[in-house]
């Protein structure tokens, strides 16, 4: 089993496709979890704690004056509507439609459709996909068996198999939806890609690693198909595939897959063209995230940045990114304190983006790895009956990216992989925290390392290597 490493929400897209595994960092102190509601309960939002209140005054009241003011009607007190079960409401439009409009209704179907999301919702999988079914067959009886109205309710039959581990039927409602796609539009539409995405997602649960990669690969021949060989739709989608090798540690087939992309950039617009940045960062990143500190990593990062600043109107973002990636290169791999000069380029440079604020937050601030320890997968288990397992830690970074105070806030089960995680977090190294443009430390951060395993893993305490 190869070493795990959990999926974050940071820029360097660390282990998404690790099906047994699940971390998310969280800014600034540890938030406490928030208890949820029932299922099948509506949120009602609480009235603001300014909001009047309508009640009759108690005893004497007196003006500012201090003289005693009697009110002249009491308010009546307000009334608060009872909450709506979005299972009872949906199941009494269904009714309703089935009285007004038939039980083989275009109207009806509607109304299974969205009473089956209810019960989704309320995570009552088994009559959701109930629900799901009859829309697929109210369809089908007004408008045939092919029809592309069932498309929908098919893929969101799917999407409720999918939250209910039961991949294996996910993956038979997307295929079934995907062959009435290719019956309805044509068998090389582009529509049928998302399909496919789903499908390689639930292969990927089912560790079918090669089914689900070719879904992957027949994705982008599709769009190499429908489109001209150098056009954007095709570069794209070869940077899609790229992503998705890299997120199942394949580093070098990912180097491949931008290295064609540039191949088709120089023959199409030539060697100067902008277009090769997208790639030229991919290779580079490849490098720092496969740990390998080789030349050509930095090389094409830097190559990047040139062809950048040759523009004669320069992209604040797209500067920015290659600017922040060599200050990742310099913390993963630098011999000597990084100084932070990039990545404070990069937040000046910002400032002049429409979203720039937003950048920041999401590229300085967290935890963001720059430099990636894997963990240890000892104990852990991708069998489909394997328990859910987690680990929470915080620590602070300090200017250079080094994580300190690394203290074990809880864990499930106890002991399992408390000590690979806290390794693990020592080890690796993260993106300095920038505010108003000075590399700063980090305090209080915090993450929360998901997995699976088997019980018989957790009888013994010190499970790790």
């Amino acid at each position: 089993m190869p070493a795990m490493r959990p999926a974050t929400t940071t820029s360097s897209r660390f282990g998404s496709g690790r099906e047994w595994l699940l971390a998310w960092l969280v800014c600034g102190s540890l938030a406490s979890a928030h208890a949820q509601t029932d299922a099948g309960a509506a949120d009602v939002a609480a009235p603001a704690d300014d909001s009047p209140t309508d009640v009759a005054p108690q005893g004497d009241v007196t003006d500012a004056a201090g003289a005693q003011v009697t009110p002249d009607v009491a308010a009546e007190p307000e009334l608060v509507a009872e909450p709506v079960d979005p299972v009872v409401a949906s199941q009494k439009q269904l009714d309703s439609n089935v009285a007004e409009f038939g039980r083989r209704s275009l109207q009806t179907a509607e109304a299974y459709i969205d009473l089956a999301t209810a019960y989704r919702q309320a995570k009552d999988f088994d009559r959701a996909a109930q629900n799901y079914l009859a829309a697929v067959d109210v369809y089908r009886a007004v408008d045939g068996a092919f029809t592309p109205l069932v498309i929908g309710p098919l893929t969101s039959l799917g999407d409720n198999y999918h939250d209910a581990d039961d991949d294996l039927e996910a993956v038979n409602a997307y295929t079934e939806a995907r062959t009435v796609s290719r019956r309805a539009y044509g068998l090389h539409n582009e529509e049928q890609i998302e399909l496919l995405d789903r499908m390689s997602r639930s292969l990927l649960d089912l560790n079918q690693l090669t089914e689900a990669e070719a879904q992957q690969v027949e994705a982008l021949r599709l769009v190499q198909r429908a489109n001209p060989p150098a056009s954007d739709a095709v570069l794209e989608a070869i940077y899609k595939y790229a992503r998705w090798l890299g997120d199942r540690l394949y580093f070098q087939l990912e180097r491949d897959q931008y290295a064609r992309a540039l191949r088709i950039i120089r023959n199409a617009h030539g060697e100067r063209d902008v277009r090769q940045v997208k790639p030229l960062l991919g290779i580079g990143n490849t490098y720092r995230e496969e740990r390998n500190p080789a030349s050509m990593g930095i090389s094409a990062l830097e190559d990047a940045l040139t062809l950048l600043d040759e523009q004669p109107q320069r992209d604040p973002i797209a500067t920015a990114a290659a600017l922040r990636d060599i200050g990742d290169w310099a913390v993963a791999f630098g011999k000597t304190g990084y100084d932070g000069t990039e990545y404070q380029r990069a937040w000046q440079l910002l400032g002049s983006a429409p979203n720039g604020d937003q950048l920041r937050r999401e590229w300085f601030t967290g935890a963001n790895y720059v430099l990636y320890e894997p963990i240890s997968p000892r104990g852990l288990s991708t069998d489909p009956d394997a328990l859910n397992g987690h680990v929470t830690v915080t620590f602070d970074i300090d200017t250079h990216g080094n994580s300190n105070n690394v203290a074990l806030v809880d864990s499930d089960p106890v002991g399992l992989k408390d000590e690979a995680v806290l390794r693990h977090i020592r080890r690796s190294r993260f993106r300095p925290v920038v505010a108003d443009g000075a590399v700063v430390a980090g305090r209080g951060l915090a993450i929360q390392v998901k997995f699976r395993y088997l019980p018989e893993s957790a009888t013994a305490e010190g499970n790790d290597d």
